[in-house]
């Protein structure tokens, strides 16, 4: 099935809670203005959409010359295992270009799948 996958797009304090909450990613969410905070202020967030639901993004901070560093990334449980996190990657690399390093901190649980899609 296609998803769309959308670059800064607007996105709802509510979508996004909703997205770290189902997905149980460990971030303080309960505050809608520190949230809307973090979408006004990240440089660089790809969404994923089945329709008009959300069911994944991803979140960088960036200078888009040099570095970026990939804060978040989050797909809804009845989304996973269908590549779709390495579909937000390979958006996320070809929109930044060879010339900008990605970076990231990893979960424990979350180094086998950066490692299966060459990070």
């Amino acid at each position: 099935m296609p998803y769309t996958i959308k670059i800064n797009a607007p996105l709802s304090v509510q979508q996004v809670h909703d997205l770290y909450q189902q997905t149980h990613f460990n971030k303080p969410i309960n505050d809608p203005t520190r949230l809307q905070t973090m979408i006004d202020e990240t440089p660089l967030v790809l969404s994923m959409w089945d329709g008009a639901k959300l069911i994944g993004f991803a979140r960088c901070l960036t200078d888009f010359e040099y570095c970026s560093y990939l804060s978040d990334l989050l797909i809804l449980p009845a989304y996973e295992g269908h590549h779709l996190g390495r579909q937000l990657m390979t958006t996320l690399q070809a929109y930044i270009g060879p010339r900008v390093t990605l970076s990231l901190k990893a979960a424990d649980s979350a180094i086998g799948f950066y490692e299966r899609i060459g990070c």
